[in-house]
């Protein structure tokens, strides 16, 4: 059976890596400022992925996170020791006269060598997808429209696709590879269609529908707030 509640939006976008969805990056279309969105992503915490990448040493050298700002895009350094492992870059594009923002993401591997990074960060591939969940998560946060479903509401919903997913025999073990693809395929279809329906409730997709609901899923909800400590901020001047 599929884990379900606070793993998943984390379970949405392996799936989703595994199918290719941030080979070619990332790219989402905001109906918030410029300003907004990039004050939405300040506290990004890519460690808070799915198996808390960058949280352990390698090699007897834990990464480091710095955060520098532009007028137009973020940069997040990966760092081990003085090199950089990997740099995550998110710009920002507003249009329709400031009104939206139209965001892209990036990443790009540093030179620091492959026995001193963590393995999420020696591949882009796998940092690219880890990036693009942690943008979402955030941007989701910001977006999420008024609660319009109370907490039972939003368990009814997760209870009801689990039960969906055990009739679809979403937990059987493959026979094959062509059919494990299939599976995959339409686990992320379920996964998305999901994700839509709890939107459209208000339901936060953390899984986080108890008496504090509504810091877990106000736009100013961050990761200080989950415990988790926001990367120190450099900001640059805008020729950087």
């Amino acid at each position: 059976m599929i884990k379900i509640g606070a793993g998943f939006l984390g379970l949405l976008g392996i799936t989703s890596y595994y199918l290719g969805a941030f080979d070619k990056g990332y790219t989402r279309d905001v109906e918030r400022p410029r300003a907004q969105v990039m004050a939405a992503l300040e506290d990004l915490d890519i460690t808070a992925e799915p198996g808390a990448p960058g949280t352990t040493a390698v090699n007897g050298i834990k990464p480091l996170f710095r955060l520098e700002k532009a007028a137009d895009h973020m940069t997040w350094y990966v760092m081990s020791g003085e090199k950089v492992a990997t740099a995550m870059t998110a710009s920002f594009e507003p249009y329709d006269d400031g009104r939206k923002t139209r965001v892209r993401a990036s990443v790009k591997r540093g030179d620091a060598p492959d026995d001193f990074v963590s393995p999420a960060f020696r591949s882009t591939g796998i940092t690219m997808g880890l990036f693009g969940m942690a943008i979402e998560g955030e941007l989701d946060k910001l977006t999420l429209p008024p609660l319009a479903a109370g907490p039972e509401r939003c368990r009814e919903l997760m209870a009801d696709f689990a039960a969906a997913n055990g009739i679809a025999g979403a937990g059987k073990e493959p026979a094959n590879l062509s059919q494990a693809i299939g599976n995959t395929s339409r686990t992320v279809m379920r996964l998305h269609a999901m994700k839509a329906e709890l939107r459209r409730n208000g339901c936060s997709t953390d899984g986080n529908w108890g008496s504090d609901l509504e810091d877990s899923t106000s736009p100013n909800a961050n990761s200080a707030a989950a415990g988790h400590d926001p990367a120190p901020t450099t900001v640059l001047p805008e020729d950087y």
